[in-house]
């Protein structure tokens, strides 16, 4: 339902607060919907969208601030003005009786801030929307809050945005498991999908495509539930079939979900350069990375008995890096320690999850004798394969027919408890100890002297549900001995738009911390589902590799914080500690 919709920015139900949680941060609000050309009730007004979790939380929009591409034009959302989740609010921004009224133009922009902030233009906006052209009725979000703007069917003050379509329906947890791209004698070519839910999910009506997006095969609206860990696989080249299409030798499979007849988000892909000599599978149902199969398994589990699998023998785990270098993220670095070449080709790197599966590139070049190879393990172009190292965790090795990795065997493993400074390598002595300096595919370092820099500063603390004192809040600690400065670096969360430039010349002690206060200082608050990155100063947020990061799924009951101070593992702390030790 839609909640306190308001014409001209004043408030039609006044009240008291909710009774639940209520926030001011602005993290899960989204602009929804925008009318530029004036209708004929509202004139031009910005419809905004709560896309929060918790069902209880409210978002006090008191004081925050409407604009469009001019950084003069302001429009104040009246006090008291509270947004649930899953609802809608509406607001007249044109109104001649509303101080800072602005229209908006046909090549315009609506833009959020938070409530107080003072200079628009050097101010990233916590959502914003832009056209070139008025549209014939108005710009939404198609599904609400979440997905791509396209031109509506009707406008929908305060309301669920209508397209004239079926709701676009959520089919999260769905993957593509297997793909027939040369045509078996029995089912054609066909792709197979994965529930790696723990519920059944209603895929009636889910979109598959080629890589032409004018192939679609649409799910029957007969096809059963598809059960928690169930299989299903469709044939799309069946000439009975409306819509069928073949997939070609270099071609790929794409799944939407039910009703995205514009194609707007792609629920899981998956693209390959050749037919495969039987199909192309994941290692890890729902999970692992792509490889070739052994046997077709039509609507079954992969089977992969069949992989060529050459002798790793002598192949040792010699460092890993598991708390992410800002140049190479996390990664496991393999030597050979015999006196021969070893082909590496689709052997195996996890961690200590079974479900975490990495498989070295075919086109690898051999491991020549004695030589290292370094292979980032949670770079996010991996999709599903990706996966990062943790606090306490290993580094596992295993053969390329290794199909359970809890029964197989490793090749070679090596384990820790708390993360290292730098990385963890294999010494002199055989032993697995912190090194001096990440040596990424080259010698351990165990003797260098190195100046410590911001990589040696990590996330400490996290408060997200915001305290009485502080509000949100991220702690940084410098696990270092000297003192280093961290001007120029950038700590954003989950959304590259929310970011913070710690000014120059600002510095953290030995074994000590600094806190940015994330409401009141950098602009935008910490969410129930979100993320903290930092970055070293020059980077690019959402393209380069952070310094540190963390992200949850929930809000603590207190703050998340490290159990030991800069490298300890991740815990709820039900008593933040500001500024001072966990």
């Amino acid at each position: 339902m839609a909640a306190t919709a308001a014409a001209a920015c004043a408030v039609l139900a006044v009240g008291v607060a909710p009774a639940s949680a209520v926030t001011t941060r602005l993290t899960d609000v989204k602009i929804n919907e925008v009318e530029s050309n004036g209708d004929a009730v509202h004139g031009d007004w910005i419809e905004l969208y709560n896309t929060g979790r918790v069902v209880n939380d409210e978002v006090d929009l008191s004081g925050v601030i409407l604009s469009d591409s001019d950084n003069t034009h302001r429009v104040l959302i009246p006090a008291r003005t509270f947004l649930g989740v899953g609802e809608w609010a509406a607001f007249r921004v044109d109104d001649p009786a509303v101080s800072g009224n602005f229209g908006l133009g046909a090549a315009d922009s609506a833009r959020l801030f938070p409530a107080g902030t003072v200079n628009l233009g050097s101010t990233t906006p916590a959502d914003s929307y832009s056209w070139t052209a008025h549209a014939a009725t108005t710009y939404g979000r198609n599904p609400d809050g979440t997905g791509t703007f396209q031109t509506t069917a009707a406008a929908t003050f305060g309301d669920a945005n209508d397209f004239g379509l079926p709701s676009i329906g959520n089919i999260t947890g769905i993957k593509l498991n297997e793909v027939e791209s040369n045509g078996d004698a029995t089912n054609g070519d066909w792709a197979e999908l994965y529930n790696t839910t723990g519920s059944a999910i209603n895929i009636d009506g889910a979109i598959i495509t080629d890589s032409d997006p004018a192939h679609q095969f649409v799910i029957p609206s007969s096809t059963p539930d598809l059960p928690a860990g169930g299989y299903v696989a469709f044939r799309v080249d069946d000439p009975a079939v409306a819509g069928n299409f073949g997939l070609g030798a270099a071609d790929a499979v794409k799944l939407y979900a039910p009703n995205d007849v514009t194609l707007s988000r792609v629920v899981d892909q998956v693209t390959w350069s050749s037919h495969a000599t039987i199909t192309w599978g994941r290692t890890v149902a729902g999970a692992g990375s792509w490889a070739q199969t052994s046997v077709s398994t039509f609507g079954a589990v992969n089977q992969f008995s069949g992989v060529t699998a050459p002798n790793l023998t002598g192949v040792v785990v010699n460092e890993a890096e598991s708390h992410g270098d800002d140049t190479n993220g996390d990664w496991i670095e393999l030597k050979n320690t015999t006196g021969t070449r070893v082909n590496l080709d689709d052997a195996i790197l996890s961690d200590n999850d079974n479900s975490h599966v990495f498989r070295i590139p075919a086109a690898t070049p051999d491991l020549a004798a004695g030589a290292v190879a370094a292979f980032r393990v949670d770079d996010p172009a991996l999709g599903d394969g990706q996966f990062g190292l943790g606090d306490a965790d290993s580094a596992r090795l295993f053969r390329a027919d290794a199909v359970d990795l809890a029964a197989a065997p490793a090749v070679s493993r090596q384990s820790w408890s708390t993360h290292a400074l730098q990385t963890l390598g294999l010494n002199g002595s055989g032993v697995f100890a912190a090194t001096n300096k990440g040596t990424f595919a080259a010698a351990n370092d165990f003797t260098s002297t190195v100046t410590p820099d911001i990589s040696y500063v990590v996330l400490n603390e996290v408060v997200s549900t915001g305290d009485v004192t502080n509000g949100d809040w991220v702690e940084l600690y410098n696990t270092s001995g000297v003192t280093i400065d961290i001007g120029g670096a950038i700590i954003a969360d989950s959304t590259n738009a929310n970011t913070y430039t710690i000014p120059a010349r600002t510095t953290i002690a030995a074994g000590r911390t600094f806190v940015l206060r994330t409401e009141a200082t950098a602009g935008f608050g910490l969410g129930s589902d979100d993320a903290v990155r930092l970055y070293r100063a020059g980077g690019t947020v959402g393209t380069s590799i952070p310094v540190d990061h963390f992200e949850w799924s929930q809000h603590a009951a207190g703050s998340y914080a490290r159990q030991s101070s800069g490298l300890g593992i991740w815990t709820v702390d039900a008593t933040p500690s500001y500024d001072a030790a966990n």
